[in-house]
């Protein structure tokens, strides 16, 4: 074989090893090039959780899996600090493909000729190279180059950009221009300076041997170099190349979690955007602190409180507790979700749902005196009692009395499942609360107790509120009254008496507000809205131990009024609601007029067009009477000269009560009622110390007569005493009573054993 043959076959067998090779590396190029497909971002799982306020401030931030602050940061990132970091790592950026080839050939050349090693790595291979942490060899180096091509075709300059800054190291376990922004500067990567952002743009070169901790004065040499590239090309300016290169290495700053209980309601969100104010957060979070030493000394643990926009229902501020960290206190428990009782701050619910149900107007007169409602003694908070006082004045004094009528004359039932349509809750034993409902034995949370409130806001339209930024907001709100009936709640609610000095701005400072005390001195609530500021607080121990110190208007009423007045502008008073007529009512009594009335005044007031229509009193009534202004009836002989005119007639219970007041209550007719047992009550059998069984009966005796009282058909005594105590076997029982003058009653009643 001759020599050119052999050469020829050589040059052949060359050609093909290349072509081999060549072709080895195309397959292994498109493998590597293919193989890449991120969805979304491919950091996703290494952020640690973060929440950000409405205007994408920083509130919290908690540690990843790997122990490091790594935020994906959501704010705008300054133009200064992207032109350092280009200017400082990547000049060609927005040129090149992802390889800057020249920088690679120079970074060849001159880490074989001297020991000086330099890297020719862009952006988006140094992106890579933080995703897929490998070591630096030329054989890793290929595959950076391969995955950045890729890289750049799957995204943008700017989010490739993006990614990079959220991922490089800035020293120690921080990671991320937004936790590096917050840490070291204590704000948002859009407010940077040029001398910060020249500090971020060096730092994550060399951060673990160059940060501002270890070896701060090689760190401030890089910063102010590359500041005067900044100058050199036309970046910057004399002044602001001098003022940048004043300011001083930060230290590293950690703030404490803002809203922490909030962050924990969202584990699986890394990144959470919520609708608080990081400003208003602030405010709640201070003054909730601040409040809660004044009650420490009075044995009061815990507080908790929450601040809503009125007109978006976003939440704005959020407290679960005093502090999160108060471990012995309990601070870690949210107080915000944590189910109570409500005391009476559902009143003004039901307030308004009977006035839409044509029950009352505000100047209906109801009865506040000691009552009987079946086994059920209701008792107002402060054991007074008013007699006979307006609906309006009822709400304001936040009498039981008076409402535990209107839940009877409502229905329990109703109110109870208006309610479960507002809140949404799963419970369905509305027999469980009875009337007692309206006094706070159906536990809510504070969420809930906000949802009721900034329904008020919004004149009775009731729906969620909201705690996630652009969150989609429902359409449907549940109207249970019309906005006629609501202002006049709301009118009431504006009235309410409030602790000390802010009495005095009661006028000025408008705010419709409610206090609850739950009870045996559990919680005290405070609860209010305005045009602007929804605002509920609550104030107790976690632990569920009373305290004789909680009084719904002066615990937690005072730190109402508090951040009330740290929040400045409410948003002025309610408009009136033009659905409102004007109504002629009785002016004794307060209900809607009846032309039938003999010599009853009567007056105008404000009532909804779309409610029911108000009923006539139950307190007036028309009788006929002879000359001496006694009652007859047709079979008296002074019928056929009688008048017939209109008079109050109060229940006997009231009278009662009048009489025991001192008040002269002098009752024709009828004067003797038993108020206790009630007709066909069942009372469950009870034993004394004893062993025997005993019921206290109760009546009314307005005349003062003497009383003789029969226990089935049995006499067992006489008295002008308003109560007997009765000894009783299980079964069926008659209790009866006849004055001296023969005037009687009797009721039948049940002994359960």
């Amino acid at each position: 074989m001759s020599n050119d043959l052999k050469k020829k076959i050589l040059n052949n067998n060359i050609f093909r090893i290349f072509l081999l090779l060549f072709f080895c590396f195309l397959v292994y190029f498109f493998f590597i090039f293919f193989s890449f497909y991120p969805k979304g971002d491919p950091f996703i799982s290494r952020y640690s959780k973060s929440m950000l306020d409405r205007n994408d401030e920083i509130l919290s931030v908690f540690l990843n899996k790997s122990e490091q602050w790594h935020i994906k940061n959501s704010a705008e990132i300054s133009q200064k600090l992207k032109i350092a970091t280009l200017t400082f790592e990547d000049r060609k950026f927005y040129s090149h493909i992802g390889i800057d080839f020249g920088a690679i050939l120079r970074s060849i050349y001159i880490n074989t000729r001297y020991s000086k090693r330099v890297g020719g790595s862009t952006i988006t291979m140094q992106t890579i190279k933080l995703l897929t942490g490998n070591k630096r060899t030329y054989f890793n180096k290929l595959n950076e180059m391969i995955l950045s091509l890729r890289l750049e075709t799957l995204y943008s300059k700017d989010e490739i950009l993006e990614m990079y800054l959220n991922n490089a190291p800035y020293g120690g376990n921080i990671v991320g221009v937004g936790a590096a922004s917050l840490m070291y500067f204590r704000k948002s990567t859009k407010n940077l300076t040029w001398g910060e952002s020249a500090l971020l743009a060096v730092l994550p070169n060399s951060p673990g041997l160059i940060n501002v901790e270890r070896n701060s004065h090689l760190l401030l040499q890089k910063r102010n170099k590359l500041l005067d590239e900044l100058y050199k090309r036309g970046c910057i300016d004399d002044d602001n190349l001098k003022l940048a290169k004043q300011e001083r290495l930060p230290s590293i700053n950690r703030d404490k979690n803002l809203a922490p209980h909030l962050a924990f309601r969202f584990n699986d969100t890394p990144v959470i955007k919520t609708t608080l104010n990081k400003n208003i957060q602030i405010l709640l979070e201070d003054r909730l602190k601040l409040y809660h030493k004044k009650l420490l000394n009075l044995g009061i643990q815990n507080v908790a409180g929450m601040i809503i926009d009125t007109k978006s229902r976003e939440v704005l501020a959020y407290g679960g507790s005093q502090d999160f960290f108060d471990i012995d206190g309990f601070g870690q428990i949210d107080g915000i979700v944590a189910k109570r009782s409500p005391g009476s701050v559902l009143k003004p619910l039901l307030y308004a749902l009977a006035i839409e149900n044509g029950i009352i107007a505000p100047q209906s007169k109801l009865v506040d005196a000691p009552t009987f409602f079946g086994n059920f003694k209701p008792r107002n908070a402060s054991k007074k009692y008013f007699g006979l006082i307006s609906a309006k004045d009822s709400l304001v004094k936040s009498l039981n009395i008076p409402f535990v009528w209107l839940l009877q004359e409502y229905g329990y039932d109703k109110f109870f499942f208006n309610l479960k349509d507002i809140l949404g809750f799963s419970d369905n034993d509305f027999e469980r609360y009875g009337l007692s409902l309206i006094l706070g034995t159906k536990e809510i949370s504070m969420e809930d107790v906000a949802k009721l409130y900034v329904g008020f806001g919004n004149y009775g339209e009731f729906g969620d509120i909201y705690y996630i930024k652009d969150a989609q907001k429902s359409d449907f709100a549940k109207r249970l009254f019309s906005k006629g009936s609501a202002y006049l709640m709301l009118d009431a609610l504006k009235d309410v008496q409030r602790v000390g000095i802010d009495n005095y701005f009661i006028n000025k400072k408008l705010f419709y507000w409610k206090s609850g005390t739950s009870y045996g001195r559990k919680d005290a609530w405070a609860a209010g809205t305005s045009p602007k500021y929804t605002i509920v607080v609550w104030a107790g121990n976690f632990n569920g131990v009373s305290n004789p110190n909680l009084f719904g208007v002066d615990t937690a009423g005072a730190l109402l009024f508090d951040i009330v007045n740290d929040l400045g502008y409410l948003g002025g008073e309610f408009a009136k609601s033009d659905d409102l007529k004007e109504i002629l009512i009785d002016l004794p009594t307060g209900y809607r007029y009846d032309v039938d009335y003999k010599d009853i005044e009567s007056t105008r007031i404000l009532y909804p067009k779309y409610a029911k229509t108000l009923q006539t009193s139950p307190f007036l009534k028309n009788v006929f009477v002879n000359q001496d202004m006694k009652e007859v009836d047709s079979l008296n002989i002074d019928f056929i000269n009688a008048k017939e005119i209109t008079k109050i007639d109060l229940p006997l219970s009231l009278l009662e009560y009048y009489k025991e007041q001192n008040i002269n209550v002098k009752k024709q007719g009828r004067s003797l009622q038993i108020l206790y047992p009630k007709e066909n009550l069942s009372i469950i059998r009870t034993k004394d110390f004893s062993g025997e069984n005993e019921l206290i009966a109760r009546i009314a005796n307005i005349n003062n007569h003497n009383v003789f009282w029969y226990l089935d058909k049995k006499y067992i005594g006489a008295s002008k005493n308003n109560t007997m105590i009765l000894k009783l076997d299980a079964g069926y029982h008659t209790l009866s009573v006849i004055d001296s003058h023969g005037d009687s009653h009797s009721v039948n009643f049940i002994i359960s054993k």
